[in-house]
């Protein structure tokens, strides 16, 4: 019942921000933008998003000792998680669908772990880019209460680390902290050279549609400023960021650029995501292996 509850909130919050949007922003010209995307711009932001997943699946790979899961099968299955984040609500669906197609191979700790640490590095390289860019460029920025989301998700991170390595000393953890720690520290700095791989593919692909729509723009701006986006949009307070990324990509774009456009940019992107991830729900029925979560 808990669950509903907050799905149910998050749903009103991203309605209310999507229906707020339509009332202040000039939508026939939103989907105007929309059309007049030229298709290669648009359909190479999507090949970027297949790019980095790829890369993903590199890092996944480092916490991954069976050999008989290779990269290719990893990456089936990543694009599958990928098109479950998409499918369902919030932003860890895939990253469950993820343990369960490997389990049998991994064992379920050494699954839960390496989705884990998978996500944990991407996620401090993405820290450590935005909260970078935060204090290098804070002039520049501009001056809301949302910018403050990104200092606070930083050290809270940090908080957050030394609670995990807090409670990893409890017995019930014990298993999944000695997977954890057994990992060398070459392994992690690989994991993190590759997280800020994807970082840059990630902020190539989102340039790249705002070139498609011929909206002048410098890719340093985008790279200050779509970190910062990135995490505001992972707060768990919409569905999916649905609305919230429009809203941000108002916030940080829009001066100079126009409302309009920007929010045609912040679908485009998420449309970009969509298609990409449409090739791992053609791999799950490749795979032909239904799952059956709620009752596993």
């Amino acid at each position: 019942m808990k669950k509903y509850i907050k799905l149910s909130i998050r749903l009103i919050i991203s309605v209310s921000l999507i229906f707020y949007l339509f009332y202040k922003v000039d939508i026939i010209h939103v989907a105007n933008s929309l059309i007049l995307i030229n298709p290669l711009f648009f359909l190479l932001a999507s090949f970027l998003y297949l790019l980095s997943s790829y890369i993903s699946t590199l890092r996944w790979k480092i916490f991954i000792s069976n050999s008989e899961l290779t990269t290719s099968k990893l990456f089936s299955i990543y694009l599958i998680g990928s098109f479950f984040n998409i499918a369902l609500p919030g932003t860890v669906g895939g990253d469950i669908v993820k343990v369960f197609m490997i389990k049998e191979k991994t064992g379920v700790t050494e699954a839960l772990a390496s989705v884990f640490i998978e996500r944990y590095t991407g996620l401090a390289a993405l820290l450590i880019i935005g909260f970078g860019f935060f204090c290098l460029f804070y002039r520049e920025i501009p001056k809301q209460p949302l910018i403050w989301t990104v200092p606070l998700s930083f050290f809270a991170f940090i908080i957050g680390t030394a609670f995990l390595l807090w409670i990893s000393n409890f017995k019930f953890f014990k298993t999944f902290r000695d997977y954890i720690l057994s990992f060398q520290r070459k392994q992690i700095i690989q994991a993190l050279v590759y997280s800020l791989g994807v970082q840059i593919i990630v902020i190539l692909s989102v340039y790249v549609i705002f070139i498609g729509l011929n909206l002048s723009i410098s890719f340093f701006k985008v790279a200050i400023f779509l970190p910062i986006i990135i995490l505001i949009t992972m707060l768990p307070i919409s569905i999916s960021g649905t609305g919230v990324r429009e809203w941000c990509f108002i916030l940080f774009f829009s001066n100079s650029l126009g409302q309009a456009n920007v929010v045609a940019v912040s679908i485009l992107w998420f449309l970009s995501q969509v298609l990409a991830s449409l090739v791992g729900g053609v791999e799950y029925l490749r795979l032909n292996k239904p799952l059956n979560i709620k009752k596993e």
